[in-house]
């Protein structure tokens, strides 16, 4: 897994804050880590909820952790819940479905 710069993070967080202004999003935090869910870059958008960097990080790690998207994560919780809570549990809490 190749490893983003910190330009293209940025230029990754701009797009996806302005996707976001045109779904009509409330305000958005954006996490882009290296292959070791270690931060690369963070942006969270005025008016945006206390607990929204824990969470991008949360998404960012279970998707690397888990080897697919955030999305595909949230549909695994949805269809085993016990399995995931084993994994956020052996994650210590890193996993945020």
């Amino acid at each position: 897994m190749s490893e983003v710069t910190l330009e293209q993070s940025e230029r990754i967080i701009e797009a996806i804050l302005a996707r976001g202004r045109e779904l009509g999003c409330r305000p958005l935090s954006v996490a882009i880590t290296d292959p070791g869910a270690h931060v690369k870059a963070f942006r969270k958008e005025d008016g945006s909820a206390m607990m929204r960097f824990e969470m991008a990080m949360g998404k960012a790690f279970a998707a690397l952790a888990l080897g697919r998207s955030s999305s595909l994560v949230r549909v695994r919780n949805e269809e085993k819940p016990q399995f995931m809570n084993f994994l956020i549990n052996a994650s210590d809490g890193k996993i945020f479905p």
